[in-house]
């Protein structure tokens, strides 16, 4: 693991993002520990787009 890292709890494990650039590095679950993958990635970044839409609606009200 980097040394400038921000780990998160999340359900089911945690993840990690470089403090630096914001960028996840890994991925912690109860089976074990992973480095960040492409698929991971695209998940990550359309689980966040959801709540910044969903927060946009209910701002929006």
């Amino acid at each position: 693991m980097a040394t400038n890292v921000k780990k998160t709890a999340v359900k089911g494990g945690y993840i990690v993002r470089s403090a630096k650039t914001g960028c996840l590095v890994e991925v912690g679950t109860p089976a074990g520990a992973k480095k960040a993958s492409v698929k991971t990635l695209s998940t990550v970044k359309s689980a966040s787009e959801k709540r910044k839409a969903a927060l946009k609606r209910l701002a929006d009200r």
